[in-house]
């Protein structure tokens, strides 16, 4: 195996040649087709995974229905999963399923053991990488969690819908360490766009006007329910010929926000690094969407309750 190859992989980037040699001599090639389950939750666990190219997503069962399942994580090459299995005999706690075609390399658990008996510096500086890379997921994992702490407190004591997109905008660009945001939903009462939210973002009134009709971008990530993350907005498609707004930036990640395919409306998160988002941020963004979306929907609710009592009162005094 071609020890390139191997260090590719964030985890094993600081092993010596002689290290990865005897990594290498224990490795399993594995290929999965897209939506190909690599293991499923509650298979015994035996070995871990390196993905060479691909991605791999992280799912566990909801319990709210047959086949519902929470995407936990959307991994890419370079990273690694299923690591547990070497150190306990415990099922696995998450099913993990080939996102697109997908090259892995399988370390067993018996190859670990093996590994680690009789090189011990191999199978130790294995170890020691997963001690290392395992903080960035526990802070990845902590900020997550904030997130949807901090969104689910919004839902229940927010009094506008305003003050509820105020935080969407925030805990995701905080957690994302995007440069700029906004949030736009579609009006109720005509074609255009309302501008309920922005982060670090100042626009002209020519762009707020532009944002209104839903020019540029904003047109095609409109009819994406699923959402997109552009990693390179001046070369993607059908981005890439899109109408300039001015203030769009290298990667941008688009999330509409929808209730029953219905889309309401969309957050942007724009970011000056090419490489500042990955598939977790965008997993992250559509986790949020479908969090606030009813909440968006009964915030509107109240809101147009709110202008018909009010236009009853001035009918009144009138």
């Amino acid at each position: 195996m071609n020890l390139d190859t191997l260090k590719g992989i964030a985890l094993l980037k600081a092993m010596d040649d002689e290290a990865l040699g005897r990594l290498a001599a224990v490795l399993e090639p594995r290929s999965f087709a897209a939506r190909q389950a690599v293991f499923q939750e509650g298979d015994p666990g035996d070995g871990m995974y390196f993905i060479v190219s691909g991605a791999v997503r992280i799912e566990k069962c909801t319990g709210t229905g047959a086949g519902a399942v929470k995407t936990l994580a959307v991994l890419e090459p370079g990273d690694y999963f299923g690591e547990m299995a070497l150190f306990d005999q415990q099922p696995r706690s998450a099913s993990a399923v080939a996102a697109g075609a997908t090259e892995t390399l399988r370390l067993s658990t018996a190859s670990f053991g093996e590994l680690h008996g009789s090189a011990g510096h191999a199978g130790l500086s294995v170890l020691f990488a997963m001690i290392r890379t395992a903080g960035d997921r526990i802070r990845r994992l902590n900020a997550q969690v904030v997130v949807y702490d901090e969104i689910g407190k919004a839902i229940g004591e927010s009094k506008t819908l305003d003050q509820l997109l105020e935080v969407v905008l925030r805990q995701l660009g905080q957690a994302t360490l995007a440069d700029w945001g906004l949030v736009v939903l579609r009006s109720q009462f005509s074609e255009r766009l309302e501008l309920r939210g922005t982060l670090n973002l100042a626009l002209a009134p020519a762009q707020k006007d532009d944002v209104a009709l839903g020019r540029g971008f904003l047109a095609p990530a409109l009819r994406e329910n699923e959402g997109r993350l552009l990693r390179d907005f001046e070369a993607d498609e059908p981005f890439k010929s899109c109408a300039r707004l001015g203030f769009e930036s290298a990667t941008m990640l688009l999330m509409p926000v929808a209730v029953q395919d219905q889309v309401l409306g969309l957050i942007v998160l724009g970011a000056r690094e090419a490489d500042q988002f990955d598939l977790n941020d965008l997993n992250l963004a559509r986790g949020v969407a479908r969090q606030a979306a009813q909440a968006i929907v009964n915030a509107r609710h109240r809101e147009e309750e709110q202008a018909r009592a009010l236009h009853g009162r001035q009918f009144v005094r009138f």
